[in-house]
């Protein structure tokens, strides 16, 4: 699996929305597009997301699942200097 972390402006983040997302990540349990939350950091106006994924396009599809468009290079494949 691949590390991906993904950029998207979703603030304020609807609170049904956040407590999904913070469900999704502490089950640690990948989703039907095999895609496993590992973190997400939230600031002021955006989202990243940091996830484990066998590609960028099943990270897309994980979003979309959850009512958020990424646009074309708001995914990256990321590796670890540490």
């Amino acid at each position: 699996m691949a590390t991906f972390v993904d950029h998207h402006a979703t603030m304020p983040m609807p609170p049904e929305m956040a407590q999904a997302a913070v469900e999704k990540l502490k089950s640690g349990k990948a989703d039907q597009f095999g895609v496993t939350g590992i973190n997400a950091y939230v600031g002021a106006t955006d989202t990243w997301c940091l996830t484990e994924a066998s590609s960028a396009d099943a990270v897309h599809k994980s979003h979309e699942a959850m009512g958020i468009s990424l646009g074309t290079g708001d995914v990256q494949e990321v590796q670890a200097l540490v």
